[in-house]
């Protein structure tokens, strides 16, 4: 690693250029790095002690590394983490072994079904697409696409992500209420709560029309370390939606999610 004291050349079009490190990026680097080490998990103070940075410095960093979503930080822990626009950045490339594992697994879903299949997590109510995969035969696909988002509730994917949250949680996450994505969104808390508990007894999530008038949806919760911490889905048009596909869809939907669940702490959101 190059030193912050190091002077280092840059060439350009044949012009020699004198340039050293700027002190204040590589200050933002370090802090990025050290969350992504170890626990992922810091306290203000950790990080002060870990980097050898005043608080008073630091916090500035901190405090608009997470305002831009570069960095979480839980309020009850008083921690940081990696944000969610770091792994939309990341998930670009798309190379790592275990998304090319998450990928493969959900051609087999759609080679199953003939039908797209979606894998996301939620953040901040939403879902947040982190992969899909279109059937080759199907002239019809459905809009959508990775690092889009959509209100969790209004989708089937979503409501898997929202399995366990209570009617408290729910209503704290949608302070403004249920807006209606379609004329079919659930838009009363206490339905919305009903249906996650039939998604727990049956392990099924499904919509209706709720997020697009002529999608329905089918989808399942992947669980890591005891929580649920993604989804994977399968949606179809309407008119090819029936009670054959929709018991194709979830008998390929169950045995994925097992494997999903090794998969997933391997791909770092």
């Amino acid at each position: 690693m190059i030193s912050q004291y190091e002077t280092i050349f840059v060439y350009e079009k044949g012009c020699e250029h004198m340039a050293s490190e700027h002190k204040p990026t590589l200050r933002v680097l370090s802090v990025l790095e050290q969350v992504s080490a170890g626990t992922g998990k810091y306290t203000l103070s950790e990080l002060s002690r870990s980097l050898d940075i005043p608080v008073s410095t630091l916090f500035p960093i901190v405090r608009t590394l997470r305002e831009h979503q570069y960095l979480d930080y839980d309020q009850a822990a008083q921690t940081y983490s990696l944000g969610y626009r770091l792994f939309e950045i990341g998930s670009r490339i798309q190379n790592t072994n275990a998304y090319e594992s998450l990928v493969e697994m959900m051609w087999k879903i759609v080679d199953g079904c003939g039908e797209t299949c979606h894998f996301g997590i939620l953040d901040r109510g939403d879902v947040l697409y982190l992969a899909k995969v279109d059937p080759k035969q199907q002239p019809i696909r459905m809009y959508s696409m990775i690092g889009r988002r959509l209100a969790a509730y209004g989708t089937g994917i979503g409501k898997a992500l929202l399995r366990d949250f209570t009617l408290e949680q729910l209503r704290e996450t949608y302070p403004d209420g249920l807006r209606p994505l379609t004329a079919h969104t659930v838009t009363d808390f206490s339905e919305l709560y009903r249906q996650l508990q039939e998604i727990k007894a049956t392990g099924f999530a499904y919509e209706n029309e709720e997020s697009n008038e002529s999608v329905r949806c089918i989808a399942v919760p992947v669980e890591s370390g005891g929580r649920v911490a993604a989804a994977l889905s399968v949606a179809m048009p309407v008119f090819r939606y029936d009670d054959r596909k929709k018991r194709c869809a979830e008998q390929l939907l169950r045995d994925a999610a097992g494997y999903a669940e090794k998969i997933v702490p391997h791909l770092h959101f």
